[in-house]
């Protein structure tokens, strides 16, 4: 089984705590997967990895780096692609989701009916003005299972065809939302709510498989609280 997360640090980022447990994460649910960090030619690895494969782009365009880089890796083997501010905390059929022969998308969950920003990371989205966001994005980028890299391929080829402002921000959102509608029988959607809640939305009655500290406030929340949550994988290594 095979993880894929892309890890890149800008120059004043030295804290990876946040993403040494991530990787503890998931080899405590999953000691025999092979992660595969993805970065630019100066982010350090992580420890523990199985590999690091480096791309030579421009990370200022983070999503022509990340659907072009994951292209570029050229998996020919099913894999699950997510962000390193994510922790796994329970166990899901991996082998099941892997063998499933279509590709595995994430469907929002939470605040949908909130209004989108349409100014971000200084470009403009005017043309969703007043649109909400479930609207806008209803698949999320933050975790996807892919059969090979035939998938990031066509990501690829569709990223060109979009506005230049979609090579910095939302280009691969824009691009699911576009792929799923187009053709929604290639595709299976999981629900954010399981596969990547944040936790401010945790449901004591029915806990995720995987928490998603998205944001400069979840991530401040995450540092806080990573000696606990290490010692909870901990507790679960020895119990499995």
């Amino acid at each position: 089984m095979v993880f894929v997360f892309l890890h890149i640090l800008n120059n004043n980022q030295t804290d990876q705590s946040i993403y040494k447990t991530f990787i503890n994460s998931i080899y405590t649910f999953y000691p025999e997967a092979e992660v595969v960090q993805v970065s630019d030619k100066h982010t350090p690895e992580i420890n523990k990895v199985s590999n690091v494969f480096r791309y030579d782009g421009d990370t200022t365009k983070i999503m022509e780096f990340r659907i072009n880089a994951n292209k570029e890796l050229g998996l020919k083997k099913p894999a699950i692609y997510l962000d390193s501010d994510m922790i796994i905390t329970n166990r899901f059929d991996i082998n099941k989701m892997l063998n499933f022969n279509k590709t595995i998308l994430l469907r929002r969950s939470f605040d949908l009916n909130t209004k989108f920003n349409t100014k971000i990371k200084n470009q403009e989205f005017d043309e969703y003005y007043n649109y909400t966001i479930d609207k806008v994005f209803p698949i999320l980028a933050c975790l996807l299972k892919t059969n090979s890299y035939a998938f990031w391929e066509e990501m690829s080829k569709c990223l060109y065809s979009l506005e230049d402002k979609f090579l910095y921000w939302y280009g691969d959102q824009e691009i699911l939302k576009k792929l799923y509608l187009e053709n929604k029988e290639r595709f299976y959607l999981i629900e954010e709510k399981h596969f990547a809640c944040p936790p401010q939305f945790l449901d004591k009655k029915k806990f995720p498989y995987l928490i998603h500290f998205k944001g400069l406030q979840n991530k401040e929340n995450f540092k806080s609280q990573i000696n606990l949550i290490n010692n909870y994988l901990d507790v679960v290594k020895k119990s499995l």
